[in-house]
């Protein structure tokens, strides 16, 4: 499904085995033009409140931006219908993209160092937003600007899948948006439907209830499941085990995978802080109390029941593990859903997977009081704009932000590439919803049910922590977790060793 683009401006990298993007190079615009950053330009023609709507989109015709984003969907799709923006302003997009990690770097320098070299970054919600969210454009301040265009279907919340907005546009405070929703990847649970149905005899006679997977399903059942499996394959049974965690090396899939379950259970979470807002001093961990250790002992049986390279999985790893029929269960953010469908990469193709919620509490591992939920957790990644750049190239960028987000854009990256939508008026087109049942041309759309109706809606949505400090929370974490895994330290241990680093981390 995906491929490499017409006009190409860079070579080839890759990122969740779904595009290949990267490289450099482009040339400078007409002359007289003012110079800034990586070959960006900036040229302006002064408009009106009365001006005409086209006269707005072309304002900036003759200047050049450049987008720093990370390898997704919709930065391919983009990439594909680039001339229809320029076409539209006048304004040539060159889109540098690389890993996360790498964004993060490189946004990073720039964005500190007073820099504008990139105009506009990709904001994905802890790993940039967090972080640096004080460098980016208030984009409130031109929203309703009748110098500018405007989406005729606004940008509020409402416009948005619920928390969206909140996920990747406002940090620490209420008032601020630093960024438009532009890509989506939330979890939820992907399973064999078929293998199930083969072996619900067998698990009911052990376990006494029926192998099947909905949204009343709990964590401790898929730890019952997770032993099933391995306890067959272990006894000779041509079957896979049964589930698999997102460990590996990138810390964010590995900390996001524990907040789901401990989430679940009485909605704990690691700092008692606003969960969407965040905060710039989120004072003591809640790390060490007695929810937390009895969370670390579940996840350590539920890793010793998984596949056995589950330490090596990353999130592009489990998921091929799954499509390889290597695994049975995974909980897997939903723009995967493209991969698994495809009959030419996938043995877990045609119909034999299905898409339900993350899993929910059980109320035996609830020490909390609290209420039992489906734990859902995301990657959300804005369009933002470096505070450095000059008004002129702010407004400029904020044609491309709107532009990139639009219906129309957000379609096209479902139907063309396999991508996730953010405006929830994609939803509304009658083939959009066809799509959500089989036979269907967008198979993301078939985890629409399990994802938009349920997971990313209160109280299942859990965000955070988002602190100043996100990147170093994220390591301190993965690290103690896989050391739990792999037998180093105990779950008290681990929970007591985050509980110091964290609050360290934090001043306290």
């Amino acid at each position: 499904m995906f491929y490499k683009p017409k006009k190409a401006i860079h070579t080839p990298i890759s990122r969740r085995k779904f595009l290949e993007l990267g490289g450099a190079g482009a040339t400078m615009l007409g002359a007289g033009s003012l110079a800034v950053g990586l070959n960006s330009t900036i040229m302006s023609t002064r408009v009106q409140a009365a001006s005409s709507e086209e006269a707005k989109w072309r304002q900036y015709a003759g200047s050049k931006l450049v987008f720093l984003s990370e390898n997704t969907p919709p930065s391919f799709a983009i990439r594909e219908n680039i001339q229809s923006f320029y076409e539209k302003t006048g304004i040539e997009v060159e889109i540098l993209t690389d890993d996360l990690p790498v964004v993060q770097q490189k946004a990073g320098i720039d964005l500190r160092s007073g820099k504008s070299d990139y105009t506009l970054n990709y904001v994905q919600d802890k790993p940039i937003g967090a972080p640096f969210a004080d460098f980016y454009v208030d984009l409130s301040t031109m929203f309703g600007d009748d110098t500018l265009p405007q989406d005729p279907e606004g940008y509020g919340d409402g416009a948005w899948f619920e928390n969206f907005l909140s996920a990747c546009g406002r940090f620490y405070a209420e008032d601020k948006i630093i960024a438009l929703p532009y890509d989506a990847a939330v979890a939820c649970t992907f399973y064999r439907q078929d293998l199930f149905e083969a072996h619900t005899k067998d698990f009911e006679a052990e376990y006494g209830y029926r192998l099947e997977f909905n949204e009343e399903t709990t964590w401790k059942q898929v730890l019952d499941i997770a032993k099933f499996f391995k306890a067959m394959k272990e006894g000779g049974a041509d079957v896979p085990y049964g589930y698999a965690q997102h460990q590996g090396s990138f810390a964010w899939t590995t900390q996001l995978d524990i907040q789901r379950m401990m989430f679940s259970h009485g909605q704990w979470i690691d700092f008692p802080i606003d969960d969407k807002l965040g905060s710039k001093r989120p004072g003591p961990t809640n790390w060490g109390d007695e929810q937390s250790v009895l969370m670390l002992e579940k996840f350590k049986e539920l890793g010793d029941a998984s596949h056995p390279d589950n330490l090596a999985n990353g999130t592009l790893e489990l998921n091929t593990v799954y499509q390889s029929g290597n695994i049975a269960m995974q909980v897997q953010y939903h723009e995967f859903a493209a991969s698994v469908e495809n009959p030419e990469t996938s043995v877990a193709s045609g119909g034999r997977t299905a898409y339900a919620p993350c899993p929910k509490g059980d109320a035996d591992w609830n020490l909390t009081g609290g209420p039992l939920v489906n734990g859902t957790n995301c990657g959300i990644g804005g369009i933002g704009i470096n505070a450095n750049a000059s008004e002129d190239m702010q407004r400029a960028a904020y044609l491309f932000a709107i532009w990139s987000t639009s219906n129309q854009i957000q379609y096209d990256v479902l139907a063309g590439l396999g991508g996730t939508p953010t405006r929830k008026s994609v939803l509304e087109r009658e083939d959009v919803k066809a799509a959500q049942q089989r036979p269907t041309n967008m198979p993301n759309a078939l985890t629409f049910d399990a994802v938009y109706n349920h997971g990313i809606k209160d109280p299942h949505f859990v965000l955070g922590p988002k602190i100043p400090e996100a990147n170093e929370y994220h390591s301190i974490l993965a690290s103690e977790t896989q050391q739990m895994l792999s037998g180093q330290k105990s779950p008290a241990e681990t929970a007591a060793a985050m509980k110091e680093q964290f609050d360290y981390l934090n001043d306290v």
